[in-house]
C-alpha cells in the first residue's frame, strides 16, 4: 500500500520511519527538502504528487489552510489543529468526493516510531475501513465518529496534560519556598495516585534534556486551540484560559524552546530578570 506523509518534522519523520519498517511504500514531502534527505521515503516535489493514503503532519492551522491541491485517495489529518480548521478542511475535501479522517496522535516521536502511540481516528467508518491496514500497523486506535470529535479529544487531552505540568511545577516551587526538597515531594507523589506522573515527569522537569521532545511554544499553541475551539462552541474553558496565558507569556519572554513541563517553575522568569 502507498502512503504519503506531508510534513516531516519530528513527528512526521518518526511516522515515515514507522511506515517504512512496516513495509509500506512511503512517499514524503516537506517545505524544507533537506529534511527528507535521510528518511526512508521517496521524496516528491509537490503535494499534488501525493499517492495512496496521504497523512498530513504540518505544524499549525495556518500551514493546514495552505494545503491546497494535495494528491492521494484518502486524506488523514494527524497534526494538532483547531476544530474550526478541521471543519473547514473537511468541507473542502469531502466536497470533492474524497475521504477524510482526522487521526491526531497521543505520544511523542519515539512512541510513533516504536508503534506505541495512540491514534484518535475520527470520520466515517467506510473511510476508516479503507485505511485500517495502515492504522493496524501504527499503534493503538481509538475510534471517534467525526474528524471534529477526534481533534476535540486530542485538544482536551493536551490541555489537561499541559495544565497538569504547570500545576506540578508550581507545587515544586511552593515546596522549595518552605524548605521541602524535590526528593521529598517525589517520595510523597510516588505513594499516591500521582505515582506515574512523578516517575515520568518530575525528573524531566527538574533535570531538563536538550532538545525537548515537545516545546513550551508548541504547548502554548495547543492550549490556544483548545480554548479557541471551546469558545467557538460557546463552552468557555476558564482554567485552560489561565494556563494558555501562562504559556503564552513565557513564550513571549523567550522560553518558547524550553521543555513544556517546566512552565510552572516560575523562577525561570526570575532567571530572565537576572540576565
Amino acid at each position: 500500500m502507498e502512503v504519503t506523509v506531508i510534513g516531516t518534522g519530528r513527528m512526521g519523520s518518526a511516522l515515515v520511519r514507522r511506515l517504512a519498517k512496516q513495509g509500506f511504500d512511503v512517499y514524503a514531502w516537506n517545505r524544507t527538502k533537506e529534511r527528507l534527505r535521510d528518511l526512508p521515503a521517496k521524496a516528491i516535489d509537490d503535494i499534488s504528487q501525493a499517492r495512496g493514503v496521504t497523512i498530513i503532519f504540518v505544524s499549525d492551522d495556518e500551514a493546514l489552510n495552505a494545503v491546497k491541491g494535495v494528491g492521494g485517495d484518502i486524506i488523514v489529518l494527524s497534526g494538532t489543529y483547531s476544530v474550526s480548521a478541521v471543519t473547514a478542511f473537511n468541507a473542502r475535501f469531502t466536497s470533492m468526493g474524497r475521504g477524510l479522517l482526522a487521526a491526531p496522535v497521543v505520544g511523542g516521536p519515539a512512541d510513533v516510531e516504536n508503534g506505541t502511540a495512540i491514534y484518535l481516528v475520527g470520520g466515517p467508518e467506510a473511510t476508516y475501513q479503507r485505511v485500517r491496514e495502515v492504522f493496524d500497523r501504527l499503534g493503538f486506535v481509538i475510534r471517534l465518529p467525526t474528524a471534529e470529535s477526534a481533534m476535540a479529544l486530542k485538544l482536551a487531552y493536551n490541555a489537561f496534560l499541559i495544565g497538569s505540568m504547570a500545576l506540578l511545577g508550581e507545587y515544586v516551587v511552593l515546596g522549595r519556598t518552605y524548605g521541602v526538597d524535590d526528593d521529598t515531594l517525589k517520595s510523597l507523589l510516588s505513594r499516591t495516585v500521582f505515582k506515574d506522573v512523578a516517575e515520568k515527569y518530575l525528573d524531566r522537569m527538574l533535570k531538563p534534556k536538550s532538545p525537548p521532545s515537545f516545546t513550551l511554544a508548541l504547548a502554548a499553541k495547543d492550549v490556544h486551540y483548545a480554548v479557541k475551539s471551546a469558545g467557538d462552541a460557546k463552552t468557555p474553558l476558564v482554567v485552560s484560559s489561565a494556563v494558555k496565558s501562562l504559556y503564552e507569556l513565557l513564550a513571549v519572554l523567550g522560553f518558547g524552546n524550553e521543555d513544556y513541563v517546566r512552565a510552572g517553575l516560575l523562577e525561570l522568569i526570575g532567571g530572565l530578570r537576572e540576565k
